[in-house]
């Protein structure tokens, strides 16, 4: 099951972006208090399905809850976007194309994590008739991950819109190349004039600090696009016992990589844990 998206938010500025620090997580219900002292209040939001939670400030609206996506507008034309995937098939980059059977982009897989995203961006804004943005990266931090869950990184950048200079921050994660040509590309952003940006970024942080996937969600959000079914293979009849052992033993250590996979995506692209607190399973150096 893959995660979609509604990507609006990308056309609505001519696809510019925020990219914010997140330091949230995956498994409290509800949203956390904003950090810093701040008095900022946040009203908690679930998503209809239940896949996903944020804290919503006063004046804010949310204008989209589904499948691990939340999507808030606030005052003064300020966005924040959680959770968006967009699925890729490894390919020549051709913008404004959509692919078939969920496939959202084609764009290579060997590209950097800086060059997908402003491929992502670009896409977008093609898709919307609109020509693609002028952003100019500020900052690029990896992510410590390991290499199982793919690449992830924050950035910080300034854009151009018909609405004028923007500021943008975003954590980005590309996941690993699946068994049939394609891989997930996750998203987190936020976006606001450049003239308000200063002022908005301290409600929009405690937005993203809010925000928690469930940990069966964040499993089914990590997973391929494309996976075996094992179970399918099972049921097809396996020409042994051995055989059938063999498959519910590669299940049990597919379920158990889920688990690992979704633990070090919460510990270290949502609460932004620091290495030397990552256990040695998510590449860092604590003890597991």
């Amino acid at each position: 099951m893959a995660q979609r998206k509604c990507s609006h938010f990308l056309t609505s500025s001519a696809a510019s972006l925020i990219v914010f620090s997140l330091t949230t997580g995956c498994h409290a219900q509800q949203p956390a208090a904003p950090t810093g002292g701040s008095s900022l209040q946040l009203q908690p939001y679930t998503a209809p399905d239940q896949s996903a939670s944020a804290g919503v400030p006063a004046g804010w609206q949310v204008t989209s809850g589904n499948d691990t996506v939340i999507q808030l507008t606030g005052p003064q034309g300020v966005t924040v976007n959680l959770g968006n995937t967009f699925v890729a098939k490894n390919a020549a980059f051709q913008p404004g194309q959509r692919g078939a059977n969920g496939i959202d982009l084609s764009m290579p897989y060997s590209a950097t994590l800086a060059q997908k995203l402003g491929m992502i961006i670009q896409q977008n804004a093609a898709l919307a008739g609109k020509p693609a943005p002028q952003f100019t990266l500020t900052s690029s931090t990896p992510i410590q991950l390991p290499a199982a869950l793919g690449q992830c990184g924050r950035f910080v950048a300034n854009a151009t819109s018909p609405q004028g200079p923007m500021e943008i921050m975003a954590v980005f994660c590309s996941l690993p190349l699946d068994s049939g040509g394609a891989y997930k590309n996750i998203l987190l952003l936020a976006q606001a004039p450049a003239a308000v940006a200063a002022q908005a970024a301290p409600t929009a942080q405690a937005v993203f600090q809010s925000y928690r996937i469930p940990t069966a969600w964040l499993q089914k959000k990590l997973a391929p696009f494309n996976s075996t079914a094992t179970a399918a293979s099972v049921a097809q009849g396996a020409a042994s016992l051995a055989q059938a052992q063999a498959i519910m033993r590669s299940t049990a250590g597919a379920a158990a990589g889920a688990d690992n996979s979704a633990n070090c995506f919460d510990l270290a692209v949502l609460r932004s844990t620091p290495t030397y607190r990552l256990p040695r399973s998510c590449g860092g150096t604590a003890p597991n």
